[in-house]
């Protein structure tokens, strides 16, 4: 007895379902372009002074929509005519569990009201950050899975800080969550698995 074939009545190969398979959304990293050493690393809590790595359990709100400008004219009754108004993009949420020693989101949070309150002595008072967003290729042998898929993340900046409910009873973790207001993205995806990055 010869082995099944799918759909179609041909073979498809390993290679060929790695390109026509949906992406996992659960392998991913999020790169900050940490140049104020906010702590924003993949270690510990320490500045870094460079592009840090920070690892999240969810990211959530990458999104844009267009509004629509609805106009009628005179003698067309049948219908109501539409027009692209302004477009805009959700605030993106990334959460992670509270561990010790990584103040980042804390220090990018008190930088903000610093800012905003005049109690900086720094000439650079920009709280602004770009932020990537990589989805890495799974299943992959082995480290250092290729990017295949990424948003940058344009001027963000964090709009709240929340921590998860104090609870005796429960059996859970505690989360930090953080929600970050930008000015746009752009989307890259790799076209055969080979690694894309923002240059």
């Amino acid at each position: 007895m010869g082995t099944p074939l799918p759909p179609g009545g041909s073979s498809t190969s390993v290679e060929d379902r790695t390109k026509t398979d949906p992406l996992r959304s659960f392998r991913f990293k999020v790169v900050f372009s940490d140049t104020k050493n906010y702590g924003f690393n993949n270690n510990s809590g320490t500045a870094n002074g460079a592009t840090g790595v920070t690892g999240f359990m969810n990211v959530t709100g990458l999104s844009m929509t267009t509004e629509v400008i609805p106009y009628r004219e005179g003698g067309m009754n049948t219908t109501t005519r539409k027009m692209p108004g302004q477009s805009d993009y959700s605030p993106i949420s990334l959460s992670r569990g509270l561990t010790l020693g990584n103040h980042a989101m804390y220090n990018w949070m008190l930088e903000l009201f610093d800012v905003l309150q005049g109690n900086t002595t720094q000439s650079n008072t920009d709280f602004r950050m770009n932020v990537a967003i990589y989805l890495l290729a799974h299943p992959w042998p082995g480290p250092n899975p290729p990017q295949l898929a990424g948003w940058r993340i344009y001027n963000a900046w964090p709009t709240s800080l929340a921590f998860s409910d104090l609870d005796a009873g429960a059996n859970s973790i505690s989360i930090s969550q953080m929600t970050l207001a930008h000015e746009g993205w752009e989307m890259i995806l790799s076209d055969d698995r080979s690694n894309i990055d923002f240059q």
